[in-house]
């Protein structure tokens, strides 16, 4: 180009020489002197520069030339001011940073599609009634779907689970999920490796296919277990007690429909056996499906829904069940999976992202400030363009390249800052025993929203000194002094500091708001002790423990862990507060009438003795469990608090009697209400209090495969789990210990919104206080110096250094008290639309709204005391003779 371009201007300077050369030969030949004909060939000519100048913008890289000579002149002043550039950048950065960190979040969990082919067209094949519902209807209904609907191109089935599986004669819990045999194909899904699943590998139940079990392992689970051997394909490992082959290895970008769960294996649906495949009363899968192109989805539903309810004809669900959640077939959107984590997590991302975007309004306002009192320092510089005949577009241009270089650097180090917050939110979301897998990662999105986000800053803040450029009048602005100069600027920088402050103020109301939360309830009184307590669960070889052998096992498990030195309490349970796991069964009561069958379900627990001590749980009334409720013993059941108050009333429970069906081929298990215990949360610490009843051990309802076992220290509890684990592997060498996590942790866990929510409000309210005061400063210190010469007859009449502070620092806390005014309004609307997401509080929290406020007027008084100290300090003769 270079090259090209100066053989152009050759050209061009030959072609001017040899006209100017031509035009002076003629002029000698027709009797001028050579100097004379020199001078009047040139004359006629004109300007030599202009016309080369013209000719240039006639080949079109005019502007190409001018927008290098900005970008070096930008680069050159940005250096010269490395403050202002550093304050500017870092400004930037921050506010385009929190920005794009956020909207990666939100991108992983509400907006990406899953990685495969055409995600739009696939859906989930729902049941669903009055109250709600979910899952695919049951297995033979599925088929009757898959083969006889038109208007899908295929319809596949799958169920998570945990899953034991021995490679190389070792054990270990994963992840797993038993999905039909056109699972990849329905989704578009190839291998990395190997191959996929087939109809064919699905086809026998309890056998599979052909060639015996075969899987489907993550690329996750291939690269953290067997470190990408491509010798995986034709191993054989054991998923409980079956051989399995793993035939291929799924692509590192698919991690499954769950969201917010990786699979790390997928096996054939006919895994489950012939009794759960063939069962027409049991919901236990989902069901997705690829809608052909022609079809509409009205019209797959009413097929589905055509072929549904005769089915529903031929099971034993009662009407009222079929009413409230088998009512008919509804058909959602499955690009982006499961939506478990999204509906948690769609309200709170949308506030932060509410929340970054004033960070990046209060940022900008910020530069903004900084622009205009950089450009109201070089109107001079300005005016003497102005009248050397540069245009005022050129001028305007300048001025925005400038802050397209600053929005540039802001960008580039913001895009380092939401690399970094990607790592911090991945590790907050996978921390605790029941972790969440967020692919939180840059991707075209996330960089097309930060280029726009810095392009519309740009613009935003390079509009208000390039605005000023155009009014700009040259021949007063080489006149004017540096007091008029700012005077114009200043009431510019104070609107800045109101919006700064108004801006500030719902993000501290926010942040206060959302920390009262988490402290309302860190210190809600869940009904059990957390403190000292680790839990785990125990899962046994179901193939060697049954029956008898395994109510001995847990006897002995239990019997060990007591035992050992520092322990007080220990339990094994089916369920645990906030352990992730719950069971609700239906229950008849002597004495009451349900209105609704809601009102027979009870959260049941069968629990050890021990139980209550190892949480802390109170008995209020009767008695608890003791070693006399055993097999032999007559069957007794305690209630909670709830229960006991909504079956009974203010009667006494103690005594009554509770059934629980065991199905058609068994009698109803009849239980007598020997005590009462304090209510508990199970499930999250929001939730109200719900009726529970618990049941011994060894007078269970089910056999009890595995349990949860919890132990309660004198010390830390997990200086425990070392001779726990010990214990229990004494017990039996076939026992898997998963899920270890102390009750603080779990408690943790169930507060993942919260968390996530006051940590970055938190963050997010500082970060505005600290652009507003740097605001507050600057604004200030710029308005000292503009009325330095006023300050200097102020102190020369009397007024005293403590008088002048006063007044500097009034002025600016009434702009102050302006921007805390608006500011109030709006966080009062704000705060009302995050409502939900409170604990404990009403939006309108007076003490936090009044802290807020304090905080802030007292931040911003310290911010401007500097540059009112500098005030008093004026000395009154040199600011006199200054002007």
């Amino acid at each position: 180009m270079q090259f090209w371009r100066q053989r152009k201007d050759e050209e061009l300077n030959m072609e001017i020489r040899h006209h100017l050369d031509e035009a002076i030969r003629d002029r000698i030949a027709r009797g001028e002197a050579p100097d004379e004909a020199r001078a009047n060939a040139l004359r006629e000519f004109g300007n030599v520069g202009l016309v080369k100048e013209v000719t240039r913008a006639m080949w079109g890289w005019a502007w190409l030339e001018q927008l290098g000579q900005d970008l070096r002149y930008g680069l050159r002043m940005l250096f010269k001011q490395k403050g202002f550039t550093l304050v500017a950048v870092l400004s930037l950065a921050l506010g385009i940073g929190v920005n794009t960190g956020v909207f990666s979040l939100m991108d992983a969990v509400l907006l990406r599609m899953l990685p495969v082919a055409e995600p739009e067209q696939l859906y989930f094949v729902n049941n669903v009634g009055a109250r709600g519902g979910g899952g695919a209807p049951p297995y033979p209904c599925f088929e009757r779907f898959r083969d006889q609907s038109q208007s899908f191109t295929g319809l596949a089935a799958f169920t998570r689970r945990d899953l034991r599986i021995r490679i190389d004669s070792q054990r270990e819990e994963i992840q797993g999920q038993f999905v039909s045999g056109n699972y990849f194909a329905v989704l578009g899904v190839s291998p990395a490796l190997g191959r996929a699943l087939s109809p064919a590998d699905d086809a026998v139940p309890g056998k599979g296919g052909p060639d015996g079990y075969v899987a489907v392992i993550s690329y996750n689970y291939w690269t953290r277990r067997f470190g990408r051997d491509p010798e995986v394909i034709g191993k054989v490992v054991e998923i409980g007690n079956d051989p399995v082959t793993i035939i291929g290895v799924s692509p590192p970008e698919f991690y499954g429909l769950f969201a917010g769960a990786e699979m790390d294996i997928s096996l054939p649906l006919m895994f489950e056996g012939q009794r759960l495949l063939a069962s027409k009363n049991t919901w236990w899968f989902n069901a997705v499906g690829r809608l052909k192109p022609d079809a509409s989805v009205a019209q797959a539903q009413a097929e589905l829904e055509a072929i549904f309810q005769p089915f529903m004809t031929e099971t034993t669900v009662s009407a009222e069940m079929r009413r409230d959640a088998f009512a008919r077939i509804e058909l959602t959107p499955a690009g982006r999976g499961l939506d478990t984590v999204r509906r948690q997590f769609s309200r709170p991302l949308q506030t932060l992202m509410v929340m970054v975007a004033l960070v990046l309004a209060v940022a900008c306002a910020n530069v903004a400030n900084l622009l205009l009192a950089r450009a109201t320092a070089r109107r001079k510089e300005f005016g003497v363009r102005l009248a050397l005949g540069a245009s005022r577009g050129r001028v305007v241009r300048q001025l925005l390249t400038e802050s397209l270089l600053l929005v540039c650097c802001g960008g580039l180090l913001g895009l380092w800052f939401a690399h970094w917050s990607g790592d911090f939110l991945k590790s907050f979301f996978a921390s605790g025993s029941d972790r969440l897998f967020i692919d939180v990662t840059l991707n075209y999105r996330v960089l097309l929203f930060t280029t726009g986000v810095a392009l519309l800053t740009g613009l935003l803040f390079g509009l208000a000194p390039a605005w000023q450029a155009t009014h700009l009048d040259p021949a007063p602005a080489l006149k004017e002094n540096t007091s008029m100069n700012t005077r114009r600027r200043s009431r510019f920088g104070n609107l800045l500091v109101v919006t700064q402050v108004a801006l500030a103020l719902p993000l501290l109301v926010g942040a206060g708001l959302f920390l009262q939360t988490m402290r309302n309830l860190k210190h809600l009184d869940a009904g059990f002790r957390s403190d000292g307590v680790v839990t785990m669960r125990v899962n046994p070889s179901a193939a060697l423990y049954r029956d008898e052998r395994l109510s001995d096992l847990w006897q002995d498990i239990l019997a060990r862990v007591t035992r050992l030195p520092g322990v007080r309490a220990a339990s094994l349970s089916t369920i645990t507060p906030l352990g992730g796991v719950d069971a609700v069964k239906s229950v008849e009561v002597a004495g009451f009438t349900p209105a609704t069958p809601q009102e027979q379900e009870v959260r049941l627990n069968q629990v050890s003795q021990g139980f209550f001590q190892t949480f802390g749980i109170s008995l209020l009334q009767g008695r608890s469990f003791n070693e006399g409720d055993n097999e032999a013993a007559p069957q007794v059941a305690l209630l909670n608090e709830t229960a006991a108050r909504f079956y009974f009333g203010d009667r006494n429970p103690i005594g009554a009697h509770l059934s629980f069906n065991r199905g058609a081929k068994a009698a109803p298990a009849v239980y007598q209400v020997v005590g009462v215990v304090r209510d508990s949360r199970y499930n999250n610490l929001r939730e109200p209090d719900t009726r529970a009843v618990y049941l011994p051990m060894r007078q269970a309802i089910d056999q009890l495969g595995r349990l949860m076992l919890a132990v309660r220290g004198e010390g830390r509890a997990l200086d425990l789990t070392t001779a726990v684990r010990n214990e229990v592997r004494a017990a039996g060498n076939d026992i898997l210990l998963t899920h270890l996590a102390t009750l603080d942790e779990q408690v943790n866990q169930s507060l993942l919104q919260e968390r996530l929510l006051s940590t970055l409000a938190l963050f997010f309210g500082g970060l505005a206080l600290l652009l507003a005061c740097i605001g507050v400063y600057g604004v200030l210190k710029l308005d000292v110096a503009r009325r330095t010469h006023e300050i200097g007859i102020r102190m020369a009449l009397g007024a005293s250094a403590g008088r002048v502070r006063r007044l500097v620092l009034r002025e600016m806390l009434g702009w102050v008290a302006l921007g805390v005014a608006i500011g109030l309004g709006a966080a009062l609307l704000a705060t009302q639309w995050a409502e939900s997401l409170l604990f404990g509080l009403k939006p309108n929290d007076p003490l936090t709204i009044g802290l807020a406020v304090a905080l802030l007027l007292a931040v911003a008084a310290v911010a401007g005391y500097l540059p009112a100290r500098r005030a008093a300090k004026v000395d009154p003769l040199v600011a006199l003779r200054c002007e």
